[in-house]
């Protein structure tokens, strides 16, 4: 009588399960498909048959997709970050069952708890399509991806490629930005993406991971490619004319300051010579900025409306997407119009109220506190140390924005998020 082969009949079901998820991608393209450009459709189609072949020959993981998702950081089509879901569903499935024993490990179960509850009781609520958007990005994108990472066969190899990938898609980025804006040196263009002030979260993340593999690398070639993909990323984000972008780059390199001693000369002559290449478009708006600039009004007044509605709905908060619809009848004037809060500590709890805000919060800075513990003092390895920084100077810059709740940031944030979550327990449980 013939035996089933454990490994053979394994890599049927995976085969089935991918199978699957393409069939299921394909359905999504297509219904996508009469809103997108064909260039931007062609290019979904060249990326995701790229996995595709690499997935069949070389198996399916999250190891080997971080350089595919990477890729979505280009052009943040809504449709993409919709399919990345799917996607990130798909792995865990693949994940679990490629594990010796079947089983599905969730991190920081109350606190997944008690935003998947206050989330969905507040998704009840909305009635701006937006609302929709920002149920994903603060609920499901968290969710998956922790779930997907703990799950994940990942390892510190993981963390460079995904930091690599980062850097270069940034440089590109970054590249046609500062294009751009010297063909339109009096707007405020985002490069690739939708608007100029988003695209800083991505931007903030990988100019610290650029810096990062820079001071890692020991060849001099390495280390003038990351230099220059680290001021094409720098020039991209000057060019966004954003003050906040300036602000955080600042933080982040104090903290290297700290850490690395190079950076700290390093550090004092960018920080001295900044204002020689701060386009004369940006230095207007800062000087503005100490005079009549209306968007310190405006955010004034989001943060005072938000502390009022914390006030009044502090277990349940008001609902994803609310806001836009709510703030206009307090602030009729529509210079002075907020379409959120502008600042991320106080849009989780407008939204989903105290308890899942500060769950939320409680995981990202949880997880950070591990990782350097784990990471960062145990070792001398800049690569970790820039990995943190670079959160931390997104978290610092989310002060004024909300830039982890937009939806191919929030992915990208939380899949770093997610890979030191992995890192970290496995080297706890090896101590």
């Amino acid at each position: 009588m013939n035996q089933i082969n454990p490994a053979k009949s394994k890599n049927w079901v995976i085969t089935l399960f991918l199978t699957g998820i393409v069939a299921l991608i394909s359905v999504v393209m297509g219904s996508f498909a009469q809103e997108l450009e064909p260039r931007y459709l062609i290019l979904m189609i060249s990326v995701m048959g790229a996995w595709v072949v690499y997935s069949i020959f070389n198996g399916v993981s999250l190891h080997g997709s971080l350089i595919l998702i990477s890729l979505t950081l280009i052009k943040p089509l809504m449709s993409v970050f919709f399919l990345l879901l799917l996607l990130f569903i798909f792995l865990i499935i693949v994940e679990m069952y490629q594990k010796e024993q079947l089983s599905l490990q969730i991190p920081y179960p109350l606190a997944i708890f008690f935003i998947l509850a206050f989330g969905i009781y507040s998704a009840l609520r909305i009635s701006d399509p937006l609302g929709y958007t920002m149920f994903f990005t603060t609920v499901i994108v968290p969710v998956l991806t922790l779930i997907l990472c703990q799950n994940a066969r990942l390892k510190e190899e993981s963390l460079v490629i995904w930091m690599k990938a980062i850097v270069a898609v940034g440089a590109f980025v970054g590249a046609y930005g500062i294009y751009i804006a010297i063909q339109n040196p009096f707007e405020r263009l985002g490069s690739f993406w939708y608007t100029a002030m988003t695209i800083n979260g991505f931007y903030t993340m990988a100019f610290f991971f650029a810096l990062s593999l820079l001071f890692r690398s020991t060849e001099q070639y390495w280390k003038v490619i990351y230099t220059l993909a680290a001021l094409l990323i720098l020039f991209g984000m000057l060019y966004t004319y954003t003050r906040m972008a300036i602000i955080a780059v600042a933080f982040g390199i104090f903290l290297f300051m700290i850490r690395v001693r190079v950076m700290r000369f390093l550090g004092i002559i960018f920080l001295g010579l900044l204002p020689l290449v701060i386009p004369s478009t940006m230095i207007s708006r800062i000087e503005l900025g100490f005079n009549n600039d209306v968007s310190l009004i405006i955010r004034g007044l989001a943060w005072y409306l938000a502390g009022l509605q914390i006030y009044h709905n502090p277990i349940t908060g008001i609902g994803f997407g609310v806001w836009t619809e709510w703030y206009p009848t307090i602030i009729p004037a529509r210079q002075l119009y907020a379409q959120h809060p502008h600042n991320l500590y106080l849009n989780l709890m407008v939204e989903m109220g105290i308890i899942a805000g500060l769950s939320y919060l409680y995981i990202i800075f949880s997880i950070l506190r591990r990782y350097w513990k784990s990471y960062v003092a145990q070792s001398q390895d800049i690569l970790h140390y820039g990995a943190f920084v670079g959160m931390m100077a997104v978290m610092f810059a989310c002060i004024t924005d909300i830039f982890i709740q937009q939806h191919i940031v929030s992915i990208m944030f939380w899949l770093s998020l997610g890979i030191m979550l992995n890192l970290s327990n496995k080297r706890e449980s090896h101590e």
